[in-house]
C-alpha cells in the first residue's frame, strides 16, 4: 500500500574530533540510507524528526552537500522534517536553514504553532503552491484508503515538551475536525522516552503521551541515538552514525525504519490499517573498545610492554568485528575509532603515564582513524587520600563538608597530572564547574567557564583543545558511567586534551 522511511539525527556537518573524515561519514551514511529507502524499500516518503544538521550555524559546504543529497531523492518522494535541538535551540531565529530548504521545496518543514492558544496547537496544511516558511501537517494521498495518511510535526521543546504534547493532542483533533479525518496519523517529534537511557534527564513519561496516543497511530521519534520501540506505536531508529564511544557499543543499534501500511489487514477489518516497521542497520564507522587495568604494573616500562602485548592480542578480534557488513565501504572495512580505556589504580606518578604516546602507537598498529583515550584510573596517592582523609577536615559539626572533600580530591588528582604546578587553581575550576552543574546551569555556560579558566591558567595548551560537551558532564558522576551526550545527543560529555584524552573522574 504505502511505505515510508523513518530516519533521525543525521547530524550533517558534525566534524567529530575535528576530523574531516567524520564529517564525510555523516554525509555518506545519510546518502546510503536515503538510497536504500528509495531503491530497495520503494519508499513513498521520508520522515526525519529532528537534527538533520549538527548545528544551526552551517558552513556553506555543509549546506551545499545537504542540498546535493536532497536532490538525489526523487521529486515524488517528499522529505518531511521537524526541528531538533541541534537544528535550532529554544531561542529560534526568524529564518533557519530548515525554513530555507522548505521554501526551496527540498524538504517540507513541519512544526506546531504553540503560541496562539496555550491549550491547543495550531496546525496549517502544507500548500505546494504557497509553502510559506513551514507547514503544520502534510497529507500523503493513497488510493486504498478513504482518507490520507496525515503527518504532523512537533519541534524540539526541551523541558516544555510535556506541556506541548497536550497542546499537540488537542491541536491534531482540531485539525482533523477542520480538514477531515485522515486514515492514519503520524507525529514527528524530537525527545526521549523515560527509562530508555536512564542517565538522560528531561525525558517524557508514557503518562504524558496518553492523550497523544488517542490521535496518533505512529510516533516517529528522534533525539536518542539508539533504537528503541516501546508500546507498539512509538519508534526511534537510532542515529545513522554513532557520535561517541558509548553510542559505539554493540548494544546501541543504529539505522532507520521502513514502515509499510496495509489497509484491511488488521483484525479490526474494514478500512482499518495495520503496519509493519522493519529496522535496517545503516552503513557507519565502527567503534572498538580496548580496556586495560593498570593496577598490576609498577613502572611505565612494565605497563607499556604489557599494553602493547594486550593490544596485539585484540587485533584479530578487532579485524573480525570491523568486517561486519554495516562497517564496510565498497567491501572494505572502515578504519575504526578505538575507545581506549585505562582502569584501576596507577602505581607510579600520573605525570609519567604517557597516554598520548600509547594512543599514537595504537593508531599506527591498528590502522585506526582516531583513538579516544578514557582514563578512569586513580593513582595510589588518590587512593591513599580517600582512605586516610582527616575526618576533622571534611566534617563540621557532624555534617559532611562536601566542598572541602571535593577540593581535596580535585587538588590531589591535579597534582598527579600535567597540571601539577597549578593544582589548587585547577581544583577550584573543577569545583566551580561541579557547583554550576548541580545548579542546573546551562552546559554552554559550564563549558565557557572551564575554557576561560584553562586559557588563563595554561595559555600554551589551548591551541589544540577540543571541547565536545553535549550534556551535563556530572550527570552520572556517582556511577562512573558516561553521560549520553545528545545522545544528542550527542553526544559524551567529554573534555578532550590536545592528546585526545578524556579524563573521567
Amino acid at each position: 500500500m504505502l511505505t515510508f522511511g523513518h530516519i533521525a539525527d543525521t547530524h550533517l556537518g558534525h566534524r567529530q574530533y575535528g576530523l574531516k573524515q567524520r564529517e564525510d561519514d555523516m554525509v555518506s551514511s545519510t546518502r546510503a540510507a536515503f538510497q536504500d529507502m528509495v531503491e530497495e524499500r520503494e519508499t513513498d516518503a521520508i520522515l526525519l524528526p529532528g537534527d538533520l544538521f549538527h548545528s544551526r550555524d552551517l558552513r556553506p559546504k555543509v549546506l551545499h552537500q545537504t542540498e546535493q543529497e536532497l536532490d538525489r531523492v526523487p521529486d515524488d518522494v517528499p522529505v518531511l522534517v521537524s526541528r531538533g535541538n541541534h537544528d535550532e535551540n529554544l531561542t529560534p531565529r526568524d529564518v533557519t536553514w530548515l525554513n530555507y530548504l522548505h521554501q526551496r521545496g527540498q524538504v517540507v518543514f513541519l512544526k506546531a504553532d504553540l503560541n496562539a492558544n496555550p491549550d491547543m496547537a495550531r496546525f496549517e496544511p502544507y500548500d505546494p503552491d504557497d509553502p510559506g516558511e513551514y507547514a503544520g501537517f502534510y497529507d500523503i494521498e493513497t488510493a486504498e484508503c478513504e482518507g490520507p495518511v496525515r503527518v504532523f510535526g512537533l519541534q524540539w521543546r526541551g523541558a516544555k515538551t510535556g506541556q506541548a504534547l497536550q497542546q499537540v493532542a488537542n491541536g491534531i483533533q482540531a485539525a482533523n475536525d477542520e480538514y477531515g479525518e485522515p486514515a492514519w496519523t503520524v507525529l514527528l517529534a524530537h525527545f526521549g522516552i523515560e527509562d530508555e537511557v536512564p542517565t538522560l534527564g528531561g525525558t517524557v513519561t508514557h503518562g504524558e503521551l496518553r492523550d497523544v496516543k488517542d490521535v496518533v497511530d505512529y510516533l516517529a521519534l528522534g533525539h536518542i541515538h539508539k533504537r528503541y520501540e516501546p508500546g507498539g506505536w512509538i519508534y526511534n531508529p537510532g542515529s545513522p552514525e554513532a557520535h561517541n564511544t558509548r553510542e559505539g557499543r554493540a548494544e546501541w543499534e543504529h539505522g532507520y525504519y521502513s514502515v509499510t501500511l496495509d489497509a484491511g489487514r488488521s483484525e479490526a477489518g474494514g478500512d482499518a490499517i495495520d503496519f509493519d516497521a522493519e529496522h535496517h542497520p545503516t552503513k557507519r564507522r565502527p567503534y572498538y573498545r580496548i580496556e586495560l587495568d593498570v593496577t598490576a604494573y609498577e613502572s611505565p616500562g612494565d605497563l607499556e610492554t604489557a599494553f602493547q602485548e594486550h593490544v596485539r592480542d585484540k587485533q584479530a578480534a578487532m579485524t573480525e568485528y570491523c568486517s561486519q557488513d554495516e562497517f564496510t565501504a565498497q567491501g572494505e572495512p572502515r578504519e575504526p575509532i578505538v575507545d581506549l580505556r585505562f582502569t584501576g589504580t596507577l602505581q607510579f606518578s600520573r605525570g609519567d603515564f604517557r597516554t598520548d604516546e600509547l594512543a599514537a602507537w595504537v593508531e599506527e598498529a591498528c590502522g585506526a582513524l582516531y583513538v579516544q583515550v578514557n582514563t578512569g584510573i586513580r593513582t595510589a596517592n588518590v587512593q591513599q587520600l580517600l582512605s586516610e582523609i582527616d575526618e576533622d577536615e571534611v566534617f563540621k559539626d557532624g555534617q559532611l563538608n562536601t566542598a572541602a572533600l571535593e577540593h581535596r580530591v580535585f587538588e590531589t588528582i591535579a597534582k598527579e597530572s600535567i597540571y601539577d604546578d597549578h593544582a589548587a587553581d585547577v581544583a577550584d575550576v573543577l569545583g566551580n564547574a561541579h557547583q554550576m552543574a548541580q545548579a542546573d546551569e546551562a552546559v554552554e555556560d559550564i563549558r565557557d567557564s572551564v575554557s576561560s579558566a584553562r586559557q588563563e591558567l595554561f595559555p600554551e595548551l589551548t591551541d589544540d583543545v577540543v571541547l565536545d560537551i553535549e550534556e551535563d558532564p556530572f550527570a552520572d558522576a556517582e556511577t562512573g558511567e558516561e553521560t549520553s551526550g545528545d545522545v544528542t545527543g550527542g553526544d559524551e560529555a567529554d573534555v578532550e586534551t590536545e592528546a585526545g584524552e578524556v579524563v573521567e573522574q
